[in-house]
This record gives structure tokens, C-alpha cells and sequence, in this order.
């Protein structure tokens, strides 16, 4: 239902007055996200990845590790993955080629953040499994509000964005 209606979790706190809130760090799980990618497959499904929740303050505040496939009509499936699997990952790229989504990069919560680090993720848009990448070459460190382009022989070029320089 946090998918259809859209809600941020504090609305949905106010809409039912009972519900209780547990304190800080255990944030309401919604789908009202901002930082996430949108990620349209050429068979037409749409895959969203995670994203955040309001800012750090808020008590709904939580950086997310999920991904979100649309299959274009009117369904979806959620896929959750443990942190040792797949990081909370917010403000990052996603960049489809031959079957995988490649993920660059993101803010994540302070205390993860990595100077000199830039995470890489490959999620397979077949069997949804996801799994980070060792990369070679210069990397960009820690980055994030960045753009990605695919160019031939399937390389990335990363351009723009802020890069971290205080480690977490």
C-alpha cells in the first residue's frame, strides 16, 4: 500500500493516530524516496534502486538497499537485500548494459563513507541477485550526485557530482 498510495511515512503516522512511533532509528519504511535511479529495461520493465527518505534530522529519516521492478502493467516486486550484500545507497548511477545495471557511486550515511573508495555494484535484471564489484584503475573516490554515460566497448564515464573527502 506504500507503493500505491505514494505516502511519506509521516503521513502515514498522521493518517492513522493510533500508530506509535519507536523512536529514532526505526524509521516507517516508505516508498516516498529522493537520491534513487529509474532504470527503464528494453523489454519495458522499470527498475527503481533505492533511494532515501527525508534528511538525517527526521525520524523517518533511512538510506535504502532495495530495488523495485515494474513490469509495465500495473505490478511490481520488491527485492530486499542485507547490508553485507548491497549498502544503503542513495544519490548513485545506474547504467543498464547486456543484461546487468551497473551502480556508481553514492552518498550513503556518514559513518560508511570511504575516502579514496568508489563502491560499484552489478545487479543482474534476470535473476535480481546483486553483488559488488572490485575495480581497477583510477577511481573517482567517493562519489555521488554524479552522471553517468555508457559509451562503446560497454565503458562508463562518470562526469560531475561532489566527491567525499572526510572519512566516515
Amino acid at each position: 500500500e506504500m507503493v500505491k498510495s505514494g505516502l511519506s511515512a509521516g503521513s502515514v503516522q498522521f493518517k492513522h493516530k493510533g500508530f506509535k512511533f519507536q523512536g529514532f532509528g526505526n524509521p516507517v519504511w516508505c516508498y516516498d524516496r529522493f537520491g534513487k535511479s529509474i532504470t527503464v529495461l528494453p523489454d519495458g520493465r522499470v527498475i527503481e534502486i533505492a533511494g532515501e527518505h527525508e534528511d538525517y534530522y527526521d525520524e523517518n529519516f533511512c538510506i535504502y538497499n532495495d530495488v523495485f521492478v515494474f513490469d509495465g502493467k500495473g505490478n511490481f516486486t520488491i527485492y530486499g537485500y542485507p547490508e553485507g550484500t548491497f549498502q544503503p545507497t542513495d544519490f548513485h548511477t545506474a547504467t543498464y548494459f547486456e543484461g546487468f545495471i551497473y551502480i556508481i557511486g553514492n552518498l550513503g550515511y556518514q559513518r560508511e563513507r570511504l575516502v579514496g573508495v568508489t563502491p560499484v555494484y552489478q545487479l543482474n535484471t534476470d535473476t535480481f541477485a546483486i553483488k559488488r564489484l572490485k575495480t581497477t584503475g583510477n577511481k573517482p573516490g567517493w562519489i555521488f550526485r554524479h552522471k553517468a554515460k555508457l559509451v562503446e566497448d560497454g565503458k562508463i564515464i562518470i562526469s560531475g557530482g561532489e566527491i567525499n573527502q572526510q572519512a566516515g
